[in-house]
């Protein structure tokens, strides 16, 4: 018989990584980018990226256009990236001791285990941040489970007016979900249609992706709950007139990824010492969504999402409440300057006035499980290799599926005489610049 000379800790390492990655379902909807010469320790595992510029397009008839009066500004825009994050295993080396042979490795539930949790806990992490990124949120019963095809067409339709191309979209819902959908198409089959058992089949009954009226349909038992702030729903209101800012200024996200076009607003009528929760939505009174690429009001109250939690004051003010996206007014008076910057990236078709009501999505201090359509867009994972430490026994296993990689290091300490095992998965998810806006929360 052969002998084994493969190191026992790397069939360790091996059998971990390959049940981390069969468990990465969620993540897998998530684009991800290896290591480049970009991130290296010596800029602390940072890069930032341009945004390209946007224009104003000038329309004459008869006589061309006269340039007299200035040109168009060209402002580019920054994004920052990172990897500063990931995930890491410790145990005794006792647990693993009795791997011997790749076929132990394979049938040890042990090991099947830690990469199971280990890759549920990055699917929470990155869905969790994908689906609460946006500022979106369609209307219906917030926390309703999505029980008919309507809810899923609203956030498609949403996702349609920001630009997301149709084989990049997502629907991504708890299991809760399943049956009452599965009930809903069940009862609306005729003969004319698919039969029952076809309906049913397309759901499925595991979390692999299905489609569904054009969408690549996820369920996952790792959504995110989203658990509103105590901030009156029926006082809160905007402290202050012109809360409105230039593109120029909100279009750098240097130092912080995920500030791409925020600002923050000064609100009052919260309540003493109230709480806003990072991932919440609101509406203001008379600030309606504009279209940037045709110039036109969308016909609704523009969304905001509110970036970090807050506490107000005993007055019930926050005076610098980050929101996405930044309050920029539409223009059309001038193409140039930065009138014309403002134009091209508009999001609003007015300024918020003084006293002007806000309108908070959900009741206050209430756990809402969250259900969202999503563009691949949204962002990426970063993903990198570890150097071996310099010390003890380094193993190491490159995910086929996704570029991540596991690092195992044995070492012992000789004034206890113990013996331990760590591994470690450097990722971390980061927003593109306009990724906020392909994610769209929806409602059955």
């Amino acid at each position: 018989m052969a002998t084994n000379t493969y190191p026992q800790l790397a069939l360790v390492t091996d059998a971990i990584a390959a049940a981390l990655e069969n468990n990465l379902v969620a993540a897998k909807i998530c684009r991800w980018k290896p290591s480049t010469t970009k991130i290296n320790p010596l800029n602390g595992f940072k890069y930032i990226e341009r945004v390209p510029p946007r224009y104003n397009t000038r329309r004459w008839t008869g006589t061309v256009t006269t340039l007299a009066a200035g040109k168009q500004n060209t402002v580019f825009g920054a994004e920052i990236y990172a990897l500063n994050s990931g995930i890491t295993l410790d145990f005794a080396y006792e647990d693993f001791a009795h791997i011997r042979d790749e076929d132990q490795a394979a049938r040890d539930d042990r090991l099947r285990m830690i990469g199971q949790n280990a890759g549920e806990d990055v699917d929470a992490d990155v869905l969790g941040k994908m689906m609460a990124a946006g500022n979106n949120w369609t209307f219906g019963t917030v926390g309703n489970a999505v029980d008919d095809i309507e809810a899923l067409i609203d956030g498609y339709v949403r996702l349609k007016e920001e630009g997301v191309p149709d084989q990049e979209m997502f629907a991504v819902l708890p299991f809760s979900d399943m049956g009452p959908l599965a009930k809903y198409l069940v009862e609306t089959t005729t003969a004319n249609r698919d039969s029952q058992e076809a309906v049913l089949a397309r759901l499925g009954n595991s979390p692999r992706l299905k489609s569904l009226v054009g969408l690549n349909l996820l369920f996952s038992q790792q959504v995110p709950t989203l658990t509103t702030g105590t901030a009156s729903r029926t006082l809160s209101k905007i402290n202050g007139a012109a809360q409105n800012v230039n593109y120029v200024d909100v279009c750098q996200s240097t130092s912080t990824n995920g500030n791409f076009m925020t600002q923050t607003i000064a609100v009052d009528g919260l309540g003493n010492a109230a709480t806003v929760k990072d991932g919440e939505v609101f509406t203001i009174d008379g600030v309606n969504a504009w279209d940037n690429r045709k110039g036109a009001s969308k016909g609704r109250l523009q969304q905001f999402r509110v970036i970090g939690d807050y506490t107000a004051t005993a007055g019930g003010e926050i005076a610098a409440m980050r929101i996405f996206p930044a309050i920029i007014v539409q223009d059309p008076s001038s193409p140039i300057g930065t009138t014309g910057n403002n134009n091209a990236n508009a999001t609003v078709d007015a300024a918020p006035a003084d006293n002007a009501d806000i309108n908070w999505v959900g009741v206050a201090g209430t756990s809402y499980v969250q259900r969202a359509v999503l563009g691949r867009s949204v962002g990426h994972c970063e993903a990198a290799d570890l150097e071996d430490l310099p010390s003890g026994e380094n193993a190491k296993r490159q995910m086929k599926g996704v570029p991540m990689t596991l690092r195992a290091h044995r070492y012992s300490n000789g004034d206890t005489a113990s013996t331990s095992v760590r591994f470690d998965a450097p990722y971390e998810f980061n927003l593109s610049p306009f990724g906020r806006f392909h994610s769209v929360r929806i409602n059955g």
